[in-house]
């Protein structure tokens, strides 16, 4: 809503023979808000949502921590007053928002009015940090602002393809897990509390990606001096990328940063949506976290050394201090002056003595070691043969692990075995290598447990395409949650796809989860073509039944992307 100018200008003319609008009416003033909610510690929304803590508030809305008194856990709730613009927004974007069952968003679990209050009811997560917290004591490595991006322009990239976006996407509103997932907080709902204008949102969207991942790589924050960084150096007029202003920043993910803040690199252009940035950070090779190696001789720094772009100037990056006004690591070594070399005919002397005693000791180590060597195989007593004879003890080779890799099934097809099945055509978006897509299971009221009159579990028979060894296999669900349960079978032997479990007659394994990822290994390997996996335990989650933004809880999980271990 746009606020009239102080001094009632309209912007019409100032009166004479071209002005056609002297005499048109003014405009009706819009209608002012409604004043900003007053709410109370102990107050009880819907007879079921008791406010426990107020975290912020401002002139047109409040936000608190409560306690769901049905489901017996804690929920963040945002209200606002009702009967305004603001009011019809903020509850508008919530709806919309709650439509999003993507586990990359904290899920909006209700939203209504009452008594002249609007209320959103949104996921408490009490085990995640947000990035203003995860950036305080240093930059991230490579590959977890690899995982940052990804799980960002993914995510991202899904909400615009439901017509979402977030215009407000701040290291406040990004939680990492302590499983190392990241949520984002706020999608639409965060602009309608606080106004966010806009004309493109999808390169908003992409910018604010772009901020975070600069951030991780340097602390520092594009905008200015806020949420505890420092501001991001300029130099010529011109941001500095993140690799000029630490050393060890890796040059791939600099230039996707510059790219993603609508910069130029390299001939590259710079990315106008999430989706252009999802499928670059995509297509480079996967990062994983560095091997522990133990470095001899000093700790390990605080953080890279800064660069100070001033121009002539040259910056030296040591173990021991940093430049730019970062202040020294830790104090500096004295530096060990070494013993003169020994001169004359009695250095000679004493470097040849050395040399004699160390020949000497080398000698003796070696005699010794052949001497317990032999002894040790004297003590060693002879197996007696039948004939009366002797022979010597066998000796037994080291048994090598035997090497596995990941195989993807050729085919699946849904087993049901009660109630009505799921969806045969999405059971293929199980293994099309996109973990945006998946299978979905139908939503149960009792659970966790599956069962449906004794018959346990919603599952998928995969073919593998020809028999292997099969020893385990990897999942990622649609969410983690209270209980998830997965169980892989094999049926050795079957000439053909079964169609039922009851000829998968060998378990390879079991794991429970409360993740958004299952992995089963199995010591033993089982020879198969078709392998059944159930899914026999799902977590709780709310589901609008009704249509009509009411919620209800029930269980329901559902599959992203599965390989299946096997024996090379």
């Amino acid at each position: 809503m746009r606020e009239p100018t102080a001094d009632g200008d309209s912007g019409a003319g100032t009166g004479g023979a071209g002005d056609t609008n002297a005499d048109a009416p003014a405009a009706p003033a819009p209608a002012p808000e409604p004043p900003a909610p007053r709410v109370s510690r102990g107050t009880r929304l819907a007879e079921r949502y008791r406010l426990e803590h107020r975290l912020s508030q401002n002139g047109r809305s409040e936000t608190w921590r409560a306690v769901d008194e049905k489901l017996r856990r804690a929920v963040g709730v945002h209200i606002v007053p009702a009967g305004g613009e603001h009011g019809r927004a903020v509850i508008a974007a919530a709806r919309a928002a709650a439509l999003m069952g993507d586990p990359r968003f904290v899920q909006v679990l209700d939203c209504a009015e009452q008594d002249g209050l609007i209320y959103v009811v949104k996921e408490w997560l009490p085990d995640a940090d947000n990035l203003t917290k995860v950036f305080e004591s240093a930059p991230l490595p490579p590959h977890e602002v690899y995982e940052l991006t990804r799980a960002l322009a993914q995510a991202m990239s899904v909400a615009h393809r439901a017509g979402l976006s977030h215009l407000r996407l701040t290291p406040e509103n990004v939680l990492r897990m302590h499983t190392g997932q990241y949520k984002i907080v706020g999608l639409a709902v965060e602009a309608a509390l606080y106004g966010h204008d806009t004309d493109d949102a999808a390169r908003d969207d992409t910018h604010a990606v772009g901020r975070l991942m600069y951030a991780a790589l340097t602390r520092r924050w594009v905008e200015g001096t806020e949420y505890g960084l420092q501001a991001a150096p300029f130099t010529g007029g011109r941001l500095c990328a993140p690799g000029q202003i630490r050393a060890g920043v890796d040059d791939t993910l600099s230039a996707l940063a510059m790219r993603a803040l609508g910069h130029e690199v390299k001939h590259e252009p710079a990315f106008g949506t999430p989706a252009e940035l999802s499928a670059a950070i995509t297509a480079i090779p996967e990062m994983h976290p560095p091997e522990q190696n133990t470095i001899v001789g000093g700790p390990e720094p605080d953080e890279y050394p800064i660069y100070n772009p001033t121009p002539n100037r040259t910056v030296y990056a040591s173990a021991g201090y940093s430049g730019g006004g970062g202040g020294p690591l830790g104090p500096a070594r004295p530096p060990v002056t070494p013993p003169p070399p020994l001169g004359g005919r009695f250095g000679a002397a004493v470097k040849g003595a050395v040399a004699v005693l160390v020949v000497l000791a080398i000698v003796l180590v070696t005699w010794q070691v052949a001497s317990h060597v032999g002894d040790g195989e004297k003590k060693e007593p002879p197996l007696k043969t039948q004939g009366g004879g002797t022979s010597s003890p066998p000796t037994q080779a080291p048994v090598a692990p035997t090497p596995t890799r990941q195989a993807l099934p050729t085919r699946g097809t849904e087993i049901s075995i009660g109630g009505s099945p799921v969806d045969q055509d999405d059971v293929a978006k199980t293994y099309d290598g996109n973990r945006e897509t998946y299978w979905q299971t139908n939503m149960m009221k009792d659970g966790p447990t599956v069962d449906f009159n004794g018959r346990k579990g919603y599952g998928i028979i995969y073919d593998l395409g020809q028999p292997m060894d099969v020893r385990g296999l990897d999942l990622a669900l649609g969410t983690g949650g209270t209980s998830t349960t997965i169980t892989l079978k094999a049926a050795p032997g079957a000439g053909s796809m079964p169609s039922s479990q009851d000829a998968f007659t060998t378990s390879v394994g079991s794991k429970s989860t409360d993740g958004a990822e299952v992995s089963i290994r199995s010591d033993k390997a089982v020879k198969t073509q078709y392998v059944l996996v159930l899914m026999t335990a799902m977590p709780e989650v709310l589901h609008d039944v009704s249509g009509y933004h009411i919620y209800t809880p029930g269980h329901q999980n559902a599959w992203r992307e599965i390989t299946f271990t096997v024996n090379s």
